[in-house]
């Protein structure tokens, strides 16, 4: 199902059966195995925070596993282009302060996107793995969040990872695409200006964000 160019994404990164993050993006370019999406700075994404307020790092994560929790509005501070792959186990980012200039990649080790569409409504479901790698623009990197993540695989009652082996292996690839200086760290969409013509993404969450999540094929 391709994407059109300037179509508006909603990202919903998955924790289990319940959603962590909503967020808009635009599509800039479909590839046919990954999808090239856009967000400015300013853009208002979701978090789905406990009914009283606590976030993840604030909740012991049996408790947040368990709990019914609500959408938490937050403005995303720096534009970004994200790289959504349909085969990978990895995303890659672009940062963009919102003077519009690139400072950063970030590899977001994550399952492969799966795309929907209904009706007018489409969206990319996913699973954050937590592990992530922060790649400079002199190509030096280093993992980020690697305490979280060994710490959340004690517990596999409550986490959303099953397999540590294959988040650490995508990491790998990613340092590797990284060291080698290949597309997408050549220098690749770094200049990058979005289409004057695109307004700016809506601010409240549309109807049917909270559809079924998508099953992943086995």
């Amino acid at each position: 199902m391709p994407f059109s160019t300037g179509q508006i994404v909603h990202l919903r990164h998955v924790q289990r059966d319940r959603l962590g993050l909503v967020c808009p993006l635009r599509v800039v370019e479909d590839r046919g195995d990954a999808v090239l999406l856009w967000v400015p700075a300013g853009t208002r994404g979701w978090h789905f925070d406990m009914p009283d307020g606590r976030g993840l790092a604030a909740t012991p994560l049996p408790e947040w596993s368990s709990a019914r929790r609500v959408p938490a509005p937050y403005t995303i501070g720096h534009g970004m282009l994200s790289l959504q792959s349909r085969e990978q186990d990895f995303a890659i980012r672009w940062f963009f302060t919102p003077e519009g200039h690139f400072y950063r990649w970030y590899g977001n080790l994550e399952a492969p996107s799966i795309v929907w569409q209904d009706d007018e409504l489409a969206g990319i479901d996913t699973v954050d793995w937590d592990l992530d790698v922060v790649i400079e623009p002199d190509r030096s990197w280093r993992w980020k969040d690697e305490d979280d993540f060994v710490t959340r695989l004690t517990m596999p009652e409550s986490y959303w990872v099953d397999d540590e082996k294959r988040v650490r292996r995508a990491g790998q690839d990613v340092v590797a695409l990284v060291e080698a200086g290949v597309f997408p760290f050549d220098g690749t969409w770094c200049d990058f200006v979005p289409d004057p013509s695109w307004g700016p993404l809506p601010l409240d969450l549309p109807a049917g964000w909270d559809r079924p999540i998508t099953p992943r094929e086995t």
